[in-house]
């Protein structure tokens, strides 16, 4: 997953929109902290940080990447209104591993995508590093969140008791284990959304609920609103927002 952190909308949607139709997974948010907040277990193999309005920002950006324990691997990528030697100078000397201009032509932009992700090392066609315990817990519920998770199940599956499987999660999410599993459910069903999902019990099914009615009013706890309405809403934001054709390129 690449994760865009950006505080202007029209950036946002501009990058998200040229990714995704040449199916990419992002996820686009304004800070870290609604990362965190609404898409932290979502570990993404690469950050894209929009610094064109923030004047020497780099490294002050690359300091907040690195005090979040999970995101210290993560490789990252600056947007910048231009790139200029000096510029990707500082970047680099920062911890970034490429400058993109914010008026990056949309195929440049997939190839560089295309080839930045193959160098990282949380890349999942790369060879694979050693997990913490945060990203053990978080991988093993992508395994089996097509199944029916429990937190016993979880915790079995973590060769840990239920109550250091309860310790280890409020450490490192602030949440309990069954919450963690509820959160990550509804956030991938959003993301299958986000990519066109538009059958309530099809998407309920595929994260793993055997009642549609408990998916659905898990959805509507954790978004303020139930699947079917949260489809309606983003259809017709993509019906109003332009996009570039796509590129596909294989």
């Amino acid at each position: 997953m690449i994760l865009l952190l950006s505080n202007h909308g029209d950036v946002r949607s501009r990058f998200s929109n040229i990714l995704k139709n040449n199916h990419f997974d992002i996820t686009a948010v304004a800070n870290l902290r609604e990362w965190s907040q609404g898409f932290g277990l979502h570990l993404p193999s690469l950050i894209m940080v929009d610094v064109h309005e923030m004047f020497d920002a780099g490294e002050a950006v690359m300091a907040e990447l690195q005090a979040e324990e999970s995101l210290q691997n993560v490789c990252t990528v600056m947007i910048a209104e231009h790139c200029s030697l000096n510029n990707r100078i500082q970047y680099l000397q920062n911890g970034a591993i490429d400058c993109i201009p914010m008026g990056v032509d949309a195929m440049e932009l997939v190839l560089k995508m295309k080839n930045l992700l193959s160098i990282c090392p949380r890349n999942k066609f790369s060879i694979p590093m050693e997990q913490t315990e945060k990203e053990r817990i978080i991988s093993t519920i992508q395994k089996r969140m097509k199944e029916n998770l429990n937190v016993e199940m979880l915790a079995k599956e973590m060769f840990m008791s239920r109550s250091s499987l309860q310790r280890a999660c409020l450490r490192h999410f602030q949440l309990g284990p069954k919450e963690i599993i509820t959160s990550y459910k509804i956030q991938h069903a959003v993301r299958m959304i986000e990519f066109g999902s538009n059958n309530v019990a099809s998407l309920a099914y595929s994260v793993g609920y055997t009642n549609v009615n408990n998916f659905i009013a898990a959805f509507k706890r954790m978004m303020a609103t139930t699947p079917k309405e949260y489809m309606k809403r983003r259809h017709a934001e993509n019906q109003s927002i332009p996009t570039e054709m796509p590129l596909l390129v294989a």
